[in-house]
């Protein structure tokens, strides 16, 4: 969303009086019953770049606390995220012929179906070449070269890079809540696999100097019905999904549910959160994904581009 309308579902939190808490003393509050009148958790996926130059700031101008779920590979490696910048960089060159004959074998016209077709044969293509970070950077590099875009001012702009090392610092040092969303938003059905991430991801906040790592945050509000236990095991206190949902007491600690606010979700849909309401209403069924033989429960997706907001 835009700056301006986060500014506004700020104000509205602050004129409707809503108690906005840290994540660790409303579920200490949770447990004991003893949460106030509209007692609101505000959390951030990822970690990309606009929460340090915008969102951040504004939390502070507004003395609300806020907990940052944050993916650490992009962080030690500050370069792009490949898949959203892939999606990014193709819908920029919509309406052009692709003429890649080594990747493609023939032109390919970036219409909707031909920049899907892109994303999926550049992604195979990837994982085929088993292609670095670095190696993943530099075919985002000739991709935009062959559209005629500038790929340096793309990465000067961190429009979809991660905050860096110094950032994800200061922002800790500055009352911000760093918790984790694996090392490298993936999701597995493998308990070892799974617990790879984890560990993976503390060990680089450590590394930062982050140490009370011990909520999650489900990658794309996805999971397998065996990841609470696995979570407990490795010492996780709660995780959240992407299902919308009021938290009441007895709700299991790691499959939270929250609201989901991005652009297309009206004032008045976040008032009737506010109020309770929403929560008494029909909604679709959360969308239902397959991941290997596993049936998981996947969140709404949340990257869209419009050719006012990039």
């Amino acid at each position: 969303m835009h700056a301006e309308d986060l500014r506004r579902r700020l104000n509205l939190l602050r004129e409707t009086k809503c108690n906005v808490l840290g994540l660790g003393e409303a579920l200490a509050r949770l447990e004991d019953r003893s949460l106030p009148p509209r007692s609101v958790v505000l959390t951030f996926d990822d970690g990309f770049a606009d929460f340090y130059r915008v969102a951040w700031p504004m939390m502070r101008e507004f003395g609300f606390p806020a907990t940052l779920y944050l993916t650490t590979h992009y962080v030690r490696h500050n370069l792009p995220v490949f898949d959203p910048a892939l999606d990014y960089l193709l819908w920029k060159g919509r309406g052009q012929q692709l003429d890649w004959p080594e990747i493609t074998g023939r032109r390919v016209s970036l219409d909707p179906a031909g920049r899907q077709l892109m994303i999926g044969v550049l992604q195979a293509y990837a994982l085929k070449k088993k292609l670095t970070t670095v190696e993943k950077d530099d075919l985002l590099g000739e991709l935009a070269k062959r559209l005629g875009l500038d790929y340096d001012a793309f990465r000067q702009s961190r429009i979809l890079s991660l905050i860096n090392e110094d950032e994800a610092r200061e922002l800790s040092t500055g009352g911000a809540d760093l918790q984790l969303h694996t090392h490298r938003h993936r999701n597995y059905i493998h308990e070892d696999l799974f617990a790879r991430e984890i560990v993976d991801n503390r060990d680089c906040m450590a590394a930062l100097g982050l140490r009370d790592a011990e909520h999650f945050c489900y990658p794309n509000g996805a999971q397998v019905a065996q990841e609470p236990q696995w979570l407990q095991r490795l010492g996780i206190k709660s995780a959240v999904t992407c299902r919308p949902d009021l938290v009441a007491p007895g709700f299991a600690h790691h499959l939270l549910p929250r609201v989901v606010d991005c652009f297309p979700l009206s004032e008045t849909e976040i008032l009737a959160w506010v109020h309770g309401t929403a929560a008494l209403l029909p909604r679709r069924r959360t969308t239902q994904k397959t991941l290997g033989s596993q049936r998981i429960q996947a969140g709404p997706k949340r990257i869209a581009y419009s050719a006012t907001n990039r």
